[in-house]
């Protein structure tokens, strides 16, 4: 097909009213609904090459994020859960096109009418009444198969048996049949137990779009380029985080990159949180390293789909602490709602509250390297703040303009092209009126991007006191500083 004559293309991005006056703009007008009717379902969409399209033939990038399963929302004792439809609602006002509802207690004798009726249901009632699309995500997380520990296809039948004839009629749900298995490794294999839960599915939901994840944690999609499911309305899953590496193009060309060239892909999930309490071994990254060259990638593939992991204070990543406060910074929450929102995209070592402020040093290593570079957005190595040799506790203090909330601190060391001479252990401090506290007592960081919880209301002050500035053996041992960021 000549690109003068391709489908136009839209982004789903936008919920409610907002996206149908995006769609509205190149199709002829209709008439408005009248307040007691129904609201109108989103157009079907389908597969069409490497593209998910709609019944208007427009190109769809589908964008938004994944709740919390319902069933999950109170296990977290000190989480102070929120309603699923609260988290739904707040998903559609960020600009999520698309939902991603997983369905985590399925078995071989669940009551799936009972549980339909609280878990799924109203869920699919509230995506229409938005005007956003919602996945059904079959959230198992095991082996395939009838070894020992697997799932049977029978299980996996009896669940989209039951649940294909109520909602394949429901142009905005989307059916992602097993999130994640796991073993046998082996695409053929995987398919071979598949293709038969698609063949019955297709019977009840002849045109809902499936979402086929893969084995090995939905890491295996390229399987797919040469023994493809048998449906001409499946796009392929991949599931990513830091633990896989840095994303480069080279990387991420092979995980699924050159797939999308020939198959639908979407991203189901992925995320990433700083080393801490809101992260793992698997999602462990930062916005700097990780967030903002994913997204340069995706925001140039732009057939690709995204949904981000998690919507949530209680499954890791998350995107708010345990008070829900948005986790901003190097963690991944602010960047997710600016990303949706369609905000440049960027590293938080440039843009935060405190550019411009005011900044006392302990020492500096020449004028050109002042305290002033650490609050100048400027993250190069010109844009440093370097200690003077001999300054055995390099202390820097930023203060504010006015008091404020911060949700924490980001601490973005070294220089490039150094090895190591980022940070090594550091304490931040906190000002407010009842005085200087303690947020943070950072021991054996190795990271550039060091973001730290803070939390705390009527912030006047922020104060980093180096113990450690280098783990070099070879390099002057000072300070090396790009930036104090500071998030609200």
């Amino acid at each position: 097909m000549k690109l003068s004559h391709r489908p136009r293309r839209i982004r789903v991005i936008l919920a409610a009213l907002a996206a149908t006056a995006l769609i509205a703009v190149s199709m002829p007008a209709v008439a408005s609904a009248d307040e007691d009717e129904a609201p109108a379902e989103l157009p079907a969409l389908h597969v069409d090459g490497n593209w998910i399209t709609n019944a208007d033939g427009e190109e769809v990038t589908l964008q938004g994020v994944s709740v919390l399963a319902p069933e999950q929302n109170d296990l977290c004792t000190y989480c102070d859960s929120r309603p699923t439809s609260e988290l739904i609602e707040l998903a559609a006002e960020w600009g999520s096109g698309v939902v991603r509802l997983p369905v985590t207690e399925i078995g071989a004798t669940t009551d799936l009418a009972a549980y339909d009726a609280e878990y799924i249901a109203p869920y699919v009632e509230q995506a229409v009444e938005l005007g956003v699309y919602l996945i059904i995500d079959l959230h198992l997380v095991r082996d395939y198969g009838d070894a020992a520990g697997g799932v049977p296809r029978s299980t996996v039948s009896r669940f989209w048996d039951y649940v294909a004839p109520i909602y394949g009629g429901v142009d905005n749900v989307i059916f992602e049949v097993f999130n994640e298995p796991i073993n046998p490794a082996n695409w053929d294999t995987w398919k071979d137990y598949i293709q038969p839960v698609v063949d019955s599915i297709r019977e009840d939901a002849p045109d809902t779009l499936i979402l086929m994840g893969s084995p090995q944690w939905s890491t295996m999609l390229n399987g797919a380029l040469t023994n493809p499911i048998e449906d001409d309305n499946t796009a392929y899953v991949f599931h990513i985080y830091p633990n896989q590496g840095s994303p480069t193009t080279a990387l991420l060309d092979s995980k699924f990159g050159n797939a999308a060239n020939q198959l639908a892909v979407v991203i189901t999930e992925f995320g990433w949180n700083p080393p801490g309490e809101f992260s793992d071994s698997i999602t462990a990254g930062t916005t700097t390293s990780w967030g903002v060259p994913f997204r340069e990638y995706l925001d140039a593939h732009p057939s690709i789909g995204w949904q981000a992991w998690i919507l949530d204070n209680f499954w890791k990543p998350q995107m708010f602490d345990y008070d829900w406060n948005l986790l901003g910074g190097e963690y991944q929450g602010q960047f997710i709602k600016d990303w949706l929102a369609g905000e440049p995209n960027g590293s938080p070592c440039s843009s935060h509250d405190a550019v411009g402020a005011s900044v006392q040093v302990s020492s500096q290593y020449s004028t050109a390297y002042g305290g002033e570079n650490l609050t100048d957005g400027d993250c190069t190595n010109a844009g440093r703040w370097l200690s003077a040799t001999g300054d055995t506790a390099p202390t820097a203090t930023v203060s504010l303009d006015a008091a404020q909330y911060v949700s924490s601190v980001g601490i973005y060391s070294g220089y490039t092209g150094g090895s190591g001479v980022v940070l090594v252990d550091f304490t931040v401090d906190v000002h407010t009126t009842a005085g200087w506290q303690q947020v943070a007592a950072i021991t054996g960081n190795t990271s550039s991007a060091r973001e730290v919880a803070v939390g705390i209301a009527d912030v006047d002050g922020v104060r980093l006191t180096v113990s450690n500035p280098s783990a070099s053996t070879t390099e002057v041992k000072i300070a090396r500083v790009y930036e104090l960021a500071i998030h609200d």
